[in-house]
């Protein structure tokens, strides 16, 4: 019961905004309304039949009275304009019923369709339909209505997986770190390199609990739009730079190669956020790296000129992606592993919060991979104040 009130209720708001309405009727002002709409096409029909059979009657009376006072050629004149204008409207009225009448009912029954929560019903327009914006307007408000509760359905599904990956990603190392203290607590760990053995698992279980709940923090001001940006002109080529200099020293150090061409010029300014733009270029720097390849993994960070902003790269030579999953790796908690297994390193956020900034700067993020070559992550970071002028 409750479903059906709250269907009624959309149902209602949606056509009041789509124009059906100026105030949201009452549901028992809709039904009202449907009542006298059935009744009236009930009169409707009998109309034309009662009103021949009136001029009928008329016609014989005034056909008995005219015998004396008129001549025959008056009453036939005056007999066929009567039987004409009679012809006429019967003939006005079927088509009413057809153009506009039948229209109506369709549109009824549709209403009724989506008010069981079949959303997206659609009423087939005819030609000569004298009300075909109505029927447009409704068919575009029962596609509005699809598109809200797939949206909806999408976002319930979404929150559900985003619980399941919560509190699967953080059971597994909160189980280890009480194993590991629970096994020190119960002498198990009898000698001094077991227990500095086990204290490190846990140091490390315990860093990366903090850093997936620091993730899940980011990740969730993102999501509402609660995040607060410093957006500031800097000399882009000399920033991306600088990030990518310290991840070469950095990534060098563990035996991963780093490459990187910069095709921007130094006076180019961008108003971007730089504590931001680092954290995208890490997350995908870090995603390149899991997935490289294991025995000589090299990346390659490539960055170009765009009218309106800048086009960043970075690819790695690791398996790369299927088709399938190359669609999914921007979807919070995705991993290529099917097994989620943590050893891979990572939250399963990086990308999806890569891809959140990356439209906060007015980018786009995409990727493409070929299976046993490689992956490339791309993204752009757009002036806005350009973006903003041309349109509008």
């Amino acid at each position: 019961m409750d479903q059906n009130n709250n269907n009624k209720n959309k149902i209602i708001h949606t056509m009041r905004l789509s124009g059906f309405f100026n105030t949201a009727p009452s549901e028992d002002e809709i039904n009202a309304a449907m009542k006298e709409f059935d009744k009236l096409q009930r009169y409707l029909r009998w109309v034309p039949s009662v009103f021949l059979m009136m001029t009928i009657g008329i016609i014989i009376i005034l056909s008995q009275l005219l015998q004396i006072k008129f001549s025959a050629f008056l009453l036939v004149v005056l007999a066929t304009i009567l039987i004409m204008k009679e012809v006429s409207t019967l003939l006005f009225s079927m088509q009413m019923r057809k153009r506009v009448m039948k229209p109506i009912e369709k549109l009824r029954v549709a209403v009724e369709e989506i008010g069981k929560g079949h959303y997206g019903y659609q009423v087939n327009e005819e030609p000569g339909n004298l009300v075909g914006d109505l029927i447009t307007s409704f068919n575009k408000m029962s596609c509005e209505l699809k598109d809200i509760n797939e949206i909806k359905e999408k976002y319930e599904k979404n929150r559900k997986e985003l619980i399941a990956g919560i509190s699967h990603d953080l059971k597994t190392p909160i189980t280890s770190i009480v194993g590991y203290v629970d096994a020190i607590q119960t002498g198990i760990a009898n000698t001094d390199e077991k227990q500095n053995t086990y204290l490190s698992i846990i140091g490390s279980n315990a860093q990366y609990t903090n850093k997936l709940i620091d993730d899940l923090f980011l990740f969730s001001k993102l999501d509402i739009n609660q995040m607060k940006y410093e957006f500031v002109e800097l000399p882009v080529c000399d920033f991306l730079t600088d990030i990518v200099i310290e991840k070469q020293l950095e990534l060098e150090e563990s035996g991963v190669g780093v490459d990187f061409e910069l095709d921007i010029p130094e006076d180019r300014l961008l108003p971007i956020d730089g504590k931001m733009v680092y954290r995208i270029v890490s997350n995908i720097v870090s995603n390149a790296v899991k997935y490289g390849d294991l025995e000589e993994p090299k990346i390659l960070i490539e960055a170009s000129n765009l009218e309106d902003g800048v086009e960043v790269k970075i690819s790695d030579n690791g398996q790369g992606i299927s088709k399938k999953d190359l669609k999914q790796i921007f979807e919070v908690f995705y991993r290529a592993d099917a097994s989620r297994n943590k050893e891979v390193g990572g939250t399963g956020l990086g990308l999806a919060i890569a891809k959140q900034l990356v439209e906060a700067h007015a980018g786009s993020i995409w990727a493409s991979s070929v299976v046993g070559v490689g992956t490339t992550i791309a993204f752009t970071l757009k002036d806005q104040v350009i973006k903003e002028e041309q349109y509008g």
